[in-house]
């Protein structure tokens, strides 16, 4: 870079003051720029790099690749090119010049910069969810284990248009030692510094975080996979199993996680299982039975070609294929409840029913299938609980309305739904609902229809009169094509819709990992890490 902004210094010297900014500058192929009409002088020396100077650069990257192999997808990534777009239009402008001099420790020069650009990003962050038109967000505050060490990932949810965009706020190291309080406290804290205290919360966390605190401030969910996690390892727990004298499913679930673990056999014999992978907070037990039932065949093949067919000699076949068609339905419910680009709370009712049937249908197999479904059915009410917000959301899903739930149900569901509705009304909508004081003498009846109408129970009986969709809708390109129609029932669908129904993320792990790793090494102060993780996460 420096030999290229040397050998044109005089033409740099001569056009600097005609040259765009260097952020205008990133692109400067021509072809990309025929939009505007913008041809950087740079581009046909950049084309014409000799060689040798391409060797130079090239070796320059591999010493950081080797340096560091995570810089493997940053030195790719249009960030990087920016930098160093901005480095040689710099050069190019005022001369070849010295990093070290000019510039000084890298780091230094960006951690001067954070506090301004964590500033810049905070204010977009805290307009975007301050403009929310329903008043209501969706929160999530859920923990990730590194190694021994944990942190939680605060995260707020809310739609925009017609898709959910999320936020992540903040990032906390933990400790085992930390209560529920604690993490509800620095919740709160964090909170208030990005939304106003009136905006209505709903609140997904983990088994570890005091449910009780965050409902006396939103209303407060259980992270739907860490529920389903517990209803798995609450019945193939091993010291359950033993003391119901289930061992036949102990050596199965021991040889299966011998197979899934045996070195070579994943990559050779196992493949891709699935597209979409579950949760962090998932059960991995549960994946090594259902993937060896999936590779049943190709397992047999590999230890007969290796020899050591007393491994498969082991394993019961029978009980494998029955366990898992009751737990490979279980794990594809995590799935679609952990999708990331769809609502998915409406989802949650209707998965408990689904499970609760199928738990049923097969608790009256003989043999140990049985008493296992029966566990299953014990597990499933005591740990996944199904609440008032799971049910209105899925009303609002116009493919399921109230069909998933017995008619007996329905009244306490519309009434649920006319509660949240009053709820997410505004001051300036309250008043258009308010009975005048001087009215003639109405009866009962005509009474009872204004209060209902007052309460949007008239909205909400027309909706559900409207014929169920046949094929599954985008939901908020619905809501939005219903708000003249459906005004009050929009805006509680742009709330509870954007609300997930998992708290955890695939990329929770990776930042986690980041940041223990950054505060272990000592790179950055936590005040100062805070800053850079939020950037990472909120920036793009």
């Amino acid at each position: 870079m420096q030999s290229h902004a040397a050998d044109e210094n005089s033409i740099a010297t001569n056009q600097s003051r005609s040259l765009p900014p260097a952020e205008e500058n990133w692109k400067p192929q021509p072809q990309r720029n025929s939009a505007n009409n913008i041809i950087t002088p740079v581009t046909p020396i950049n084309n014409s790099l000799p060689e040798k100077e391409r060797q130079n650069i090239a070796e320059r990257l591999l010493r950081v690749m080797c340096a560091d192999l995570g810089a493997l997808s940053v030195l790719n990534g249009k960030d990087f090119f920016k930098l160093a777009q901005t480095l040689v239009d710099t050069g190019a402008r005022y001369g070849a010049f010295s990093i070290n001099e000019i510039l000084g420790n890298m780091n230094s020069l960006a951690m001067k910069h954070l506090p301004r650009m964590y500033n810049q990003v905070k204010v977009k962050v805290t307009c975007a969810l301050g403009g929310n038109v329903c008043l209501g967000i969706g929160v999530t505050c859920h923990s990730q284990s590194v190694g021994s060490d944990s942190c939680y990932v605060l995260t707020a949810y809310q739609a925009e248009g017609h898709q959910i965009k999320r936020y992540v706020l903040g990032i906390k190291d933990t400790d085992n030692r930390d209560s529920g309080e604690f993490i509800h406290q620095w919740v709160q804290n964090v909170l208030s510094e990005f939304v106003m205290s009136e905006i209505r919360t709903v609140y997904v966390t983990d088994c570890k975080v005091n449910s009780s605190a965050f409902s006396k401030v939103g209303t407060c969910l259980r992270c739907s996979a860490c529920s389903l996690n517990s209803v798995v390892q609450s019945v193939l727990n091993k010291r359950t199993l033993q003391a119901r004298n289930m061992h036949e499913v102990i050596e199965l679930l021991n040889v299966t996680e011998e197979l899934a673990g045996t070195a070579g056999i994943v990559k050779e014999t196992f493949g891709s299982l699935e597209e979409s992978s579950p949760p962090p907070c998932w059960n991995s037990v549960t994946d090594s039975l259902l993937l060896v039932h999936e590779r049943y065949e190709q397992i047999c093949e590999f230890y007969s070609r290796a020899k050591k067919l007393n491994i498969i000699q082991n394993l019961n076949k029978h009980l494998l294929s029955n366990l898992a068609a009751i737990l490979a339905p279980v794990k594809q419910a995590v799935i679609d409840l952990s999708n990331e680009r769809k609502p998915t709370l409406q989802l949650v009712l209707p998965t408990y029913v689904k499970l609760e049937k199928l738990f049923t249908s097969k608790a009256n197999d003989a043999g140990v299938i049985s008493k296992l479904c029966h566990l299953f059915l014990e597990a499933l009410k005591e740990n996944f609980k199904v609440e008032s917000a799971h049910k209105v959301a899925m009303i609002l899903d116009p493919q399921q309305k109230l069909r998933p739930v017995p008619p007996y149900q329905h009244e306490e569901i519309i009434t649920k739904v006319c509660e949240l509705i009053n709820e997410v009304r505004d001051g300036v909508e309250e008043t258009e609902f308010v009975v005048p004081p001087k009215k003639a003498r109405q009866s009962s009846e005509s009474t009872k229809v204004q209060d209902d109408d007052r309460m949007g129970k008239n909205e909400v009986y027309d909706y559900l009169q409207e014929p169920l969709f046949q094929v599954t809708p985008d939901l908020f390109h619905f809501w939005s094509s219903v708000t003249q129609k459906h005004t009050r029932l929009s805006k509680l669908a742009f709330w509870l819709l954007a609300v997930p129904a998992v708290g955890a993320r695939s990329e929770c792990v990776n930042m986690c990992e980041q940041t223990m790793l950054i505060k272990k090494r000592r790179l950055l102060s936590p005040e100062d890490l805070n800053k850079v993780m939020f950037l990472k996460s909120n920036m793009l």
